[in-house]
């Protein structure tokens, strides 16, 4: 394969995944490193794609991670929308009627309430505006709304940097949405008071479940929540990359990867 058809195909791969290895493109080829590690060079100097330890993604990623943050809590929820529900849809299997869960404000979690719908008798505490509705629709259910200072952007309430305990509460498994998540650092958030509020509701359980979009291993964020290894079960969509999946398995994690369907053909944005 001439360079230019490689360069075309590795863009391509990019595309599907959002992130490539060095490793994986040189054996996809049957070229060298060195070869590879030039490629995507010249891609990275046309502006394609970011370069990275190891790999590369694309700067398309970026551009729709900065519009999906910055955006409404609509824009969030549309983002993605199938992928998150069909997370939600396979979540809700790993809880039964009558258990107490902790639920933090977010578009998948949202979505994750929604799919609770059939369940009787739970208990939940939470931040979310919008998980509090959808959980409302429910006659049977009981849901603790924790006080704080209102983001309209993510519909939810965030408690101040130095609260830590949430008043005695504790419960079996909390459910979490996250700004993103990186291996092999863990959930991560884009500032301090959203990740010790998060690090509340873990201190606060004993089992955690991410629930997140693939997109979310592409993303940015400065301020760790936990260690990953203090997250028991990480539930995401096909378009996870197989570098990401095998460092999570790697590090002993139980990851459910939900299989794409016809829905999952949105656009970040």
């Amino acid at each position: 394969m001439i360079k230019a058809e490689r360069q075309r195909e590795i863009l391509s791969l990019l595309g599907g995944d959002g992130i490539v290895s060095i490793t994986d493109l040189a054996e996809r080829f049957g070229t060298s490193s060195i070869t590879i590690r030039r490629d995507l060079s010249d891609l990275e100097r046309q502006g394609k794609l970011n370069r990275t330890h190891g790999g590369a993604t694309l700067v398309d990623d970026l551009h729709a991670y900065a519009r999906y943050e910055g955006g409404t809590f609509e824009d969030r929820a549309n983002t993605h929308e199938a992928r998150k529900r069909r997370i939600a849809e396979r979540a809700i299997q790993f809880v039964s009627d009558g258990d107490s869960l902790l639920i933090n404000a977010g578009s998948t979690t949202t979505e994750f309430a929604r799919a609770l719908a059939d369940h009787k008798n739970l208990q939940v505490v939470t931040n979310g505006l919008t998980v509090a509705l959808e959980l409302g629709k429910n006659a049977s259910s009981g849901v603790l709304v924790l006080a704080g200072t209102l983001d309209k952007k993510k519909m939810a309430t965030v408690f101040q940097p130095d609260f830590h305990d949430l008043m005695g509460i504790r419960a079996p498994s909390a459910f979490l949405g996250v700004v993103g998540v990186r291996i092999p650092d863990g959930p991560m958030m884009l500032t301090l008071q959203e990740a010790r509020m998060n690090q509340a509701f873990v201190e606060a359980s004993t089992e955690v479940t991410l629930l997140v979009d693939s997109s979310k291993f592409q993303a940015e964020a400065m301020y760790r929540v936990v260690p990953l290894e203090r997250i028991s079960r990480i539930i995401t969509d096909g378009g996870i990359a197989a570098l990401h999946r095998e460092q999570i398995e790697r590090l002993g994690i139980e990851l459910i990867v939900v299989p794409d369907s016809p829905l999952d053909q949105e656009t970040a944005g």
